[in-house]
């Protein structure tokens, strides 16, 4: 009777270490990207959980483009995401990646600002319409701008006016009539306000445009959709980056 309980136990306990083997072995993916834009003098480094990607961090004055597919054990319902101040040693940002929540794709948005974290104020959505938020970084102004898209025409539709260089400007867009083509790409100008051809970044046309080939822009019959930039002139073009998921 003693041997039948003991084989009784063995059998259980390699059960359960099989089960839990299995449950080391299954293993999920989620992919996560962090976009934004780094001003300054500092460096990046980015770390989900104890997973630190030190080979890929964000040099000053550039573009923030974070894209890994992170894997976990199917038990793990949360990781957390952080942002480093590699130069300082500061963590500047985190935020929770909830992994049991069904999405495979998450995305955060970031802009550090000469030591600071840019607060990204996006607009509440509005069935009716879309709504678009600018942050103009360019301390060499604080005069207000406009930004009209051309097609290859030449005809020109606003996407927002007197936007103020360090401040949050929005304004509403509905597709247009010559802007609905989704193989065209359309271009930006930014321009002082109230004029068509006084280029606002440096007095230069070509720093003062910039395609919306990577910018998701409506060009259908959407509505509702909450698109969210941060704009500055680099050391020899204007850049543009989305803060939202890219939905085309």
């Amino acid at each position: 009777m003693m041997n039948i309980k003991r084989l009784a136990l063995f059998t259980a306990l390699v059960m359960a270490l099989s089960a839990c083997n299995k449950d080391e072995l299954s293993t999920r993916a989620v992919s996560v990207q962090v976009r934004g834009y780094n001003i300054g003098n500092s460096e990046l480094e980015i770390a989900i959980d104890t997973v630190v990607y030190d080979k890929f961090k964000t040099g000053p004055n550039t573009l923030l483009n974070f894209g890994k597919v992170y894997t976990y054990s199917s038990s793990k319902e949360q990781a957390l995401l952080k942002i480093k101040d590699a130069t300082t040693g500061k963590e500047v940002y985190q935020s929770q990646l909830e992994l049991n929540a069904g999405g495979l794709e998450q995305f955060f948005p970031f802009v550090y600002i000469n030591g600071a974290t840019l607060e990204i104020k996006a607009p509440a959505a509005d069935p009716s319409t879309n709504k678009m938020a600018f942050y103009i970084y360019y301390p060499q102004s604080n005069d207000p701008m406009d930004i009209y898209m051309k097609n290859k025409n030449g005809d020109i539709v606003y996407i927002a006016k007197n936007v103020v260089p360090g401040t949050w400007g929005y304004s509403d867009y509905v597709t247009t009539t010559g802007f609905t083509s989704a193989e065209d790409n359309y271009d930006w100008f930014f321009v002082k306000a109230g004029t068509t051809n006084q280029w606002a970044f440096n007095d230069s046309e070509w720093m003062s445009q910039f395609s919306t080939g990577t910018l998701f822009i409506p060009k259908k019959s959407e509505k509702g959709r909450v698109q969210t930039y941060f704009v500055t002139p680099a050391s020899n073009q204007l850049d543009v980056v989305s803060l939202f998921k890219g939905i085309n």
